[in-house]
């Protein structure tokens, strides 16, 4: 049975015991007493008392902590691998990439944190030497981290890692559905002896145990992977003392697809988009408008590279679809679809639940063509593998259309014009742009705009959100 890691302690949770489910076959994977308020609370007091020490440490004693966990985890990668996926239902290619998001996170991070400087301003109306201006870095305080359940390593990994290198300590808080990868973290944590009160990593009900985090004082920063009204929810509740907040929320990603495209191979790139992890991620294609010239062409070549895919889970062979987090999350699935059809869009393939697999969450990948705007399917955030396809004309009114959400986190464009992308790159309202299948990495910032988040996750600017700025004017 999982643990709690409270203050360097592995410990029950003391309230209610809960069941993980594996949502390939909804079988129990294992179980775990839940944290309560009152352990919320003194995991806060912890991480309070922990960075007041942990803040003052070497750069390079942070670093050595930061890699000594690192090691841990590639030593366990297998299990964790095994953890991930049969918590969210990751095969194991999406589980491994997941696993090693986390290990390339703590190296990332204990690089980056040597690059965290200072500056000095010259004084204009005196004497070289009279008086200096000088700023530096600290670190903020105990931060908290709500983890979504997509990424249960990867999220965790982006907000655990900047923490601990910075000097500032940390709760990390797992989706309640994907908890158990991210706890063992914390037997790991344990393991190698992890100065107590730097991480603590517990589970446990939102209305309780997240409330309790947000609502209290000592925090200095929440950080928070979710929906927009999770976001709203999260202010809502921090708002009983001054606090920074660095949120990832949530996508309705437009993909605008040229004439001039190889359509085959945009094909490929749109199934590979919407079938890995069943699209459940928050970057992931939304509305894909499609130029008329090439629109019956692309359909077709969807459709047919379709047929390769199957049902799957673990290490399964072939081009597989494994299942949604949940049944309740596949039947929404099936409410936007039919949705859709009612509105009059035509399903093309898909959509339905395969045989032999109902007792796991289940949905094949469903085309639809002749989409609207005014369907729930491009309003809302699909989070699934629903492929919406509609045509356009004309570019400027595609992205008309791309920016009528009051989301902005992804956008994408296919095409080779240099003018069409300079055009698309110039109108798109979205937080990052991807230009014919290109990805991002560690190095470059992760954010969005409107409603889609505030601050940044990866790169040296996520780093600094873990600082505040001290200005020091002296005279010799």
């Amino acid at each position: 049975m999982f643990k709690q890691y409270i203050n360097g302690k592995l410990v029950d949770g003391l309230g209610k015991r809960a069941d993980v489910i594996n949502p390939a076959d909804g079988s129990v994977i294992d179980s775990l007493y839940l944290a309560t308020k009152e352990q919320a609370e003194e995991a806060l007091e912890a991480a309070a008392r922990a960075f007041k020490t942990w803040s003052k440490t070497s750069v390079n004693e942070r670093i050595s902590w930061m890699l000594k966990l690192r090691e841990a985890c590639i030593n366990e990668r297998e299990k964790l691998i095994e953890l991930v996926s049969a918590e969210s239902g990751r095969p194991y290619p999406a589980a491994a990439g997941d696993v090693d998001w986390f290990i390339t996170s703590c190296g990332f991070y204990s690089d980056e944190v040597k690059r965290v400087l200072g500056m000095s301003f010259p004084v204009l109306d005196k004497a070289p030497g009279a008086s200096l201006h000088l700023v530096e870095r600290q670190p903020i305080g105990v931060v908290v981290g709500h983890v979504a359940w997509n990424y249960p390593l990867g999220n965790a990994s982006i907000k655990l890692c900047p923490s601990v290198v910075s000097g500032c300590a940390c709760i990390i808080k797992p989706s309640s559905q994907t908890p158990l990868a991210t706890l063992y973290i914390g037997e790991l944590a344990a393991k190698i002896g992890f100065p107590a009160g730097v991480i603590n990593i517990i589970s446990g009900p939102s209305g309780e145990v997240a409330k309790t985090l947000n609502s209290s004082s000592i925090p200095k920063m929440i950080t928070l992977i979710g929906s927009s009204e999770t976001g709203l929810q999260v202010m809502r509740e921090a708002a009983t003392s001054v606090k920074k907040f660095s949120f990832e929320l949530g996508g309705n990603a437009p993909v605008v697809v040229m004439d001039d495209v190889d359509v085959d191979q945009v094909a490929a790139n749109i199934i590979a988009k919407k079938v890995t992890f069943a699209g459940q991620t928050c970057v992931n294609y939304n509305r894909i408008y499609v130029h008329e010239k090439v629109y019956s062409k692309l359909v077709d070549a969807v459709e047919e590279q379709l047929k390769q895919i199957v049902p799957g889970k673990w290490k399964d062979p072939g081009y597989i679809i494994c299942p949604m987090i949940d049944k309740k999350a596949r039947d929404r699935m099936i409410e936007l679809i039919d949705d859709a059809v009612a509105a009059g869009a035509k399903l093309v393939s898909g959509g339905n639940i395969p045989e032999g697999y109902e007792a796991g969450s289940y949905i094949m990948p469903a085309l639809l063509k002749d989409v609207t705007d005014d369907m729930r399917v491009s309003k809302e955030e699909i989070f699934g593998p629903i492929i919406p396809i509609q045509p356009f004309s004309e570019l400027n009114e595609a992205l008309e259309k791309a920016n009528n959400t009051i989301y902005g986190l992804s956008a994408y464009f296919f095409g080779h014009r240099a003018p069409d992308i300079a055009k698309a790159c110039q109108a798109f309202e979205a937080g990052e742009i991807f230009v014919n299948g290109a990805g991002g990495n560690e190095f470059v910032p992760h954010s969005g705009v409107k409603q889609s988040g505030i601050g940044c996750d990866k790169s040296f600017w996520s780093l600094e959100e873990y600082f505040d700025f001290k200005y020091l004017s002296v005279i010799p």
